[in-house]
């Protein structure tokens, strides 16, 4: 907790906010609030029986220090995430929060009291963008006169320390970046349509870039920056300034634009191969491997439940790499990850 609060602001001055129940107020509306929370807050009710006791420190050691005091008081009350979420709030400031995202008037808490992507990466990256993908992208062919969307930069938040995949992926409704998908520690947060589980390894080499990895984020974000589309497809005109963010030499010019430019489009596929054998790196061995994850899932009812998610890599169809009792859509989820891999999902 301490890290998200650290991450959110670049300024060394943290905010912690206790939300508590106050006398005021009509007894029966008090009751009627404290049976309901956290749902009727996050509904917008019971403002008027809450308060809050607010604390700020310089250091963030001080303020890990009173997490760490609050942690079997009052952050485990049924205020205590709404505490912390204030918490971060305050501490970035609102009008920084409002400005992270792509539609300034965008609800945090959505439709059934559940989470924007906004909120999910204030806690995960600092920043309230409102995307998943890497870096920036223009809408519009013209970025003089386009709308620029924001998701996940390296540039400003490092790489994330926990990680994100999305079921939603799997529909291609979004496409998930490779600094989420590569985070520092092997934690990932799991979201769908429903609720939110997390996955995590005890080794964190199995969430480290390749090198090849290394070079496909970093060529991934020039492509990007330069698309006009999702990121697939970018006019030949940019090509010499991809080239020249990549350090590739601007000899190397005629080349790349025969051997990649057709119609005066370049295809993301065809780049990143070329761009691959400009740096000598050879596509990783993913035929043998296995990685030991743990999916955690706190949804109650029915009760916290832990259970071993084997992940063996292979080369066979993903259509025909599955396996486990969690159903078609977690597999799924973990194959936008590990594309090639057979599943298999037991109990704890």
């Amino acid at each position: 907790l301490a890290s998200i609060l650290f991450q959110c602001t670049p300024n060394s001055s943290y905010t912690i906010c206790q939300v508590h129940f106050s006398a005021e107020g009509d007894s029966q509306e008090a009751q009627a609030v404290q049976q309901a929370a956290p749902a009727a807050v996050a509904a917008g009710q019971g403002s008027s029986v809450l308060a809050a006791t607010v604390r700020q420190v310089a250091r963030i050691a001080e303020a890990r220090q009173v997490l760490e005091e609050g942690v079997d008081s009052w952050l485990a009350g049924p205020l205590g995430v709404l505490s912390f979420l204030f918490s971060v709030l305050v501490s970035r400031t609102v009008a920084t929060v409002t400005e992270d995202m792509d539609d300034s008037s965008t609800p945090l808490i959505g439709r059934f009291g559940h989470c924007s992507q906004e909120l999910v990466n204030l806690m995960l990256i600092g920043e309230s963008t409102s995307n998943v993908f890497d870096g920036t992208r223009w809408l519009g062919d013209d970025p003089s006169s386009g709308f620029l969307v924001r998701g996940v930069d390296s540039e400003r938040v490092g790489v994330p320390q926990v990680g994100l995949l999305s079921e939603l992926e799997t529909y291609r409704l979004l496409s998930v970046g490779m600094l989420y998908k590569n985070p520092d520690f092997p934690i990932w947060v799991l979201a769908s349509p429903t609720h939110y589980t997390m996955i995590f390894s005890t080794q964190r080499s199995d969430s480290q870039l390749s090198e090849e990895a290394k070079l496909d984020q970093q060529v991934k974000k020039v492509f990007v920056e330069n698309s006009i589309d999702e990121g697939g497809l970018a006019m030949s005109t940019n090509l010499g300034k991809m080239l020249e963010a990549l350090g590739i030499e601007s000899k190397k010019l005629p080349d790349a634009q025969q051997d990649i430019v057709r119609e005066d489009v370049i295809l993301w596929e065809d780049f990143r191969v070329w761009v691959g054998r400009q740096f000598n790196v050879v596509a990783a061995d993913k035929t043998s491997g296995k990685i030991q994850l743990f999916l955690y899932d706190g949804q109650d009812p029915p009760g916290p439940t832990l259970k071993s998610v084997r992940v063996e890599l292979s080369d066979i169809d993903p259509a025909f790499a599955c396996g486990g009792s969690e159903g078609d859509a977690f597999v799924a989820t973990l194959h936008t990850r590990w594309p090639d891999a057979a599943v298999l999902v037991e109990n704890l």
